[in-house]
């Protein structure tokens, strides 16, 4: 049987719950149905090293230099057409049978390279972040273009629907996968209970990471002893963040940066806290689960989907520190409830393993492909 041209086009190889998934696909792509090439428009990251293992051919259709900077991002807009006309050239060479796009800059400019080729298309869907007018109606256009959406939770299927008016036969729903054997390694047991809290995300501020200092803060107004927390990631709210931090004394607060093997951190949780503003799923949030933490987690997106409020975890008001407070101090006070309730958000997602292990995921995908 002939093999498959796929062409991969995503942002770039920062470290993110987008390309983390994408990593984990393409590690379990079938490498006899399909020849797979990645073209990244928005530069490199961290992540290439990792991709460059797999041995795909990595084509840059910009800069490999990521526009960290406000002169770097306007440098990049001025020459999205040249960016446009690279896209255009390297599915010309390549010629590929199906053409993926994760994430609205790939999106549209997939979808523009693409007029007058005809390639098929299929786009992954991760968030539900309204865009502006322009942005939206080429996402529409994109989208009709598109043969196949695949969303990663129910709740982005509907926003789909709703925001950017796609028929609901276009789309499927394909959860996130993770690497079950590698976050099953990651587990502690109920001797090992301290708690150490913490959260892996990048220091944005749609992450909601101030909220959690701000819960801490009022904890310790109140004489309460603060439990570990350990910060993964890095990002532009680093230094505010570090800030407030020094401001309000938290010495039990550590930023430990960006990190490629999450293990090492996750392995010392025991509570994994996520009050992001806006969530299509958050990968970050399956991996604590088959990882056995305790989640405490915005009550929005696709969350809602892995989260069953004090049945399965906690599901909080998006940016209410209150909130946020009293579900930390409900753990603090409560270790043996807090400790069951962890024991059934781990039943929960191994009984559901056949939706979230990557390997069944990208067996899905695979049918999509193939088709």
């Amino acid at each position: 049987m002939e093999k498959k041209k796929l062409v991969f086009i995503w942002n770039n190889f920062l470290i993110g719950g987008t390309e983390r998934i994408l990593l984990d696909l393409l590690k379990d792509s079938d490498k006899n149905k399909f020849d797979i090439s990645i073209i990244a428009i928005l530069g490199s990251g961290l992540m290439e090293k990792e991709f460059n293992v797999l041995g795909f051919p990595i084509f840059f259709a910009g800069s490999k230099k990521y526009p960290s900077s406000f002169f770097l991002k306007i440098i990049w807009i001025l020459i999205i057409p040249f960016v446009l006309l690279r896209v255009i050239f390297l599915l010309r060479k390549i010629n590929p049978d199906i053409i993926i796009t994760s994430l609205y800059q790939s999106d549209i400019l997939g979808y523009l390279a693409n007029i007058g080729l005809n390639k098929r298309m299929i786009s992954i869907q991760h968030d539900v972040v309204k865009k502006t007018s322009v942005i939206r109606w080429l996402k529409i256009k994109a989208f009709k273009k598109a043969d196949k959406i695949i969303a990663i939770s129910n709740d982005v299927k509907q926003f789909l629907i709703e925001h950017f008016k796609v028929s609901s036969s276009k789309i499927e729903v394909v959860y996130n996968g993770v690497d079950f054997d590698k976050f099953l390694s990651y587990q502690k047991s109920d001797d090992q209970w301290k708690p150490v809290f913490g959260i892996i995300a990048r220091l944005d501020k749609i992450k909601g990471h101030i909220y959690i200092l701000e819960a801490l803060q009022k904890l310790k107004s109140e004489g309460v002893k603060l439990p570990e927390f350990i910060f993964v990631g890095d990002g532009a709210e680093r230094e505010n963040l570090e800030n407030f931090v020094k401001e309000n004394n938290l010495s039990n607060v550590r930023f430990v940066g960006e990190m490629l093997d999450i293990g090492h951190y996750l392995k010392q949780m025991d509570v994994f806290v996520f009050p992001s503003l806006s969530e299509g799923l958050g990968i970050a949030i399956l991996e604590a689960l088959v990882a056995k933490k305790l989640i405490i987690a915005s009550n929005i997106g696709g969350i809602k989907e892995l989260i069953k409020d004090r049945e399965t975890g906690f599901l909080v008001k998006p940016g209410n520190i209150d909130d946020l407070y009293k579900a930390i101090k409900w753990v603090l006070e409560n270790k043996e409830d807090a400790i069951k309730l962890r024991e059934k958000s781990f039943e929960w997602i191994n009984k559901n393993r056949h939706l979230f292990d990557i390997k069944e995921v990208s067996k899905k995908y695979s049918k999509y492909l193939c088709s």
